[in-house]
């Protein structure tokens, strides 16, 4: 039973490290056609789609993103 028990808890999210968005069902619909464009060979998770194209936007900035 304990056993169990610590495997349920290695598997749960670490909620510390983790936060959700809200999008709209136009934009659901998009994150899930780009999970297949941006690698081809690899389809992303949708939150990959996501942090891919805020990395690559904040790049774009070169340093003029301010915390």
């Amino acid at each position: 039973r304990k056993q169990i028990i610590k495997e349920r808890l290695q598997a749960m999210t670490d909620f510390s490290k983790y936060k959700n968005i809200t999008v709209d069902h136009d934009t659901y619909a998009t994150i899930t056609r780009l999970q297949t464009k941006i690698t081809p060979d690899v389809k992303l998770s949708r939150s990959q789609v996501v942090k891919t194209l805020v990395n690559k936007e904040a790049r774009k900035l070169n340093g003029r993103l301010s915390k």
